[in-house]
C-alpha cells in the first residue's frame, strides 16, 4: 500500500506516533529476547509464498516468489510441515502437493486428488499428525485421514463441542493444528472460540477462550515450536479495502490472547505453516539514496518537496530529513512490506514554510539525511548532499 503526497503530508505530525505504534504492533507477538524468532511460511490469495517471522513482523523477507505447478484456477489452501521438515500443502482440487518454499514449486504427492473440492475461503483444518504418517482435513463437509504414504481416505468421524461446554453439542468447523501430545488445537470461527481437543484421538473439543473480534475467512492456525498458536484471519473482506491478514497468538499456558488489533500483515494469507525457531535479526538494514535535486511541489494547497528515491534491503520504514543550514526543516517517510525501492517526499515544518521556499527558489544546497528502520528495531542512517529546485 502507497500514501498519496497529500496523505503523507497530512500524516506527518502523526510520524512520530506511527513509528511507536508499528514497534508496538510487533511487540504484541514478538518472543521475549530470551528466546528465538518463529518463522513462518505462507502462500497469499494471490499465489505467492511469504516468509514471516515474529521479530520483523509484519515485513515478508525475501520478496514473494509465485507459487506455479498448480492446474489452471488451483489454489492452495492449507499447509503445515512434516516431522522431516517437508512442506505440504492442500490445494484448492483436493490435491496435496510437496511445495518448495524457495522456489515456489508445487508437486503433486499423488496421481490424482486425495479428496473433492475444498473452498479457499472456509474454515479448514490440514494438520500433519505428530508421527508424520497422515494428515487430518476437516471442512464443513468431510472429516478424513489421508495416509501420506499411499494416499488412502479414511473417515475421522468430526468433532463436536464437548458436553458442559458453553457450545455443547455444536458441530465444530475449525481451523485446527496438531500439539506434541496430539492433540488438535486452534480456532473455530463459527463459535467464536479458541478450543482444544478433549484427548488425543477424541471426538470432543471445548472451549479454551472466547474472541473479541469476528475472526473473518480465510482462518489457518499453526502450532509454533514453544506450543502457542498462531492463527491468521483477514481483517477485511471488503474487495475495497486492502487486502491482508491480522496475525494472533494464543498462549495456552496463559490462555491469553495477542495481537486483536495488530500485527496486520501487508498480505491476505490463505495458507500458513509453522517452520520453527529461526534466529533473530540483529543485522542491520542497508540503503542507498538515488537522485540529486529535491523539487518544491504544490498539491491541494500543500507544498512538499522531492522525491528522493531510497532502496533498501529489508522490509520496514525509511523516514527522511530535509537539513537545512543543519537544521531539520522537512520530514518524510515511507513504510515497505518487502525489501523495495521508495520514494520519498519531504514536507515542511511550519515555522521553516517561507526558509524553505526562499532555499529553493534560489537554487540552494541542503543534505537529506534518511534512516531506514526495519521490524526488529535494527536501523541504518545515510546523508547526502541535494540541490534544492522551485
Amino acid at each position: 500500500m502507497t500514501l498519496t503526497r497529500v496523505d503523507r503530508w497530512r500524516a506527518m505530525s502523526l510520524s512520530s506516533t506511527l513509528l511507536a505504534t508499528a514497534a508496538i504492533g510487533v511487540a504484541v507477538v514478538a518472543p521475549s529476547a530470551a528466546h528465538a524468532a518463529e518463522g513462518f511460511t505462507g502462500v497469499t490469495t494471490d499465489g505467492r509464498i511469504a516468509h514471516l517471522q515474529t521479530d520483523t513482523l509484519p515485513g515478508m523477507n525475501p520478496k514473494p516468489v509465485k507459487v506455479t505447478g498448480l492446474a489452471t484456477g488451483e489454489r492452495i489452501v492449507g499447509l503445515d510441515r512434516t516431522p522431516s521438515g517437508e512442506l505440504l500443502a492442500l490445494t484448492s482440487a483436493g490435491n496435496i502437493d510437496s511445495l518448495d518454499a524457495t522456489t515456489g514449486k508445487a508437486t503433486a504427492k499423488f496421481s490424482g486428488p486425495v479428496t473433492g473440492a475444498v473452498d479457499p475461503n472456509g474454515a479448514l483444518t490440514f494438520a500433519v499428525a505428530p508421527g508424520g504418517k497422515t494428515v487430518r482435513i476437516i471442512t464443513a463437509e468431510r472429516d478424513e485421514i489421508i495416509d501420506l504414504a499411499t494416499g488412502a481416505k479414511t473417515q475421522g468421524g468430526g468433532l463436536t463441542f464437548a458436553a458442559g461446554d458453553h457450545h455443547a453439542g455444536a458441530k465444530a468447523v475449525p481451523s485446527l493444528d496438531y500439539e506434541a501430545d496430539g492433540r488438535l488445537i486452534g480456532i473455530d470461527p463459527a463459535q467464536n472460540a479458541i478450543a482444544v481437543q478433549t484427548a488425543a484421538g477424541a471426538p470432543t473439543v471445548s472451549t479454551l477462550s472466547g474472541l473479541v473480534f469476528e475472526a473473518l475467512e480465510p482462518v489457518r492456525a499453526t502450532v509454533a515450536s514453544d506450543g502457542s498458536v498462531y492463527i491468521a484471519t483477514s481483517l477485511s473482506n471488503d474487495p475495497k479495502r486492502q487486502q491482508q491478514s491480522r496475525l494472533l497468538r494464543y498462549d495456552p499456558a496463559k490462555g491469553r490472547i495477542t495481537g486483536e488489533s495488530g500485527v496486520y500483515l501487508g498480505v491476505k494469507l490463505a495458507a500458513v505453516a509453522d517452520d520453527g525457531q529461526v534466529p533473530d535479526d540483529t543485522t542491520r538494514p542497508k540503503g542507498s539514496i538515488r537522485g540529486t535535486v529535491v523539487r518544491r511541489h504544490i498539491a491541494r494547497g500543500f507544498s512538499y518537496y522531492g522525491p528522493i528515491g531510497v532502496k533498501t534491503n529489508e522490509p520496514g520504514q525509511v523516514t527522511g530529513e530535509l537539513l537545512l543550514d543543519g537544521k531539520t526543516v522537512a520530514s518524510g517517510f515511507a513504510s515497505t512490506y518487502v525489501a523495495v525501492y521508495v520514494d520519498i517526499d519531504f514536507f515542511p515544518r511550519k515555522a521553516a514554510r517561507g526558509t524553505l521556499r526562499r532555499a529553493a527558489a534560489a537554487h540552494r544546497r541542503a543534505v537529506v539525511r534518511m534512516t531506514v528502520h526495519d521490524g526488529a528495531g535494527n536501523k541504518r542512517t545515510y546523508k547526502k548532499t541535494v540541490h534544492l529546485s522551485a
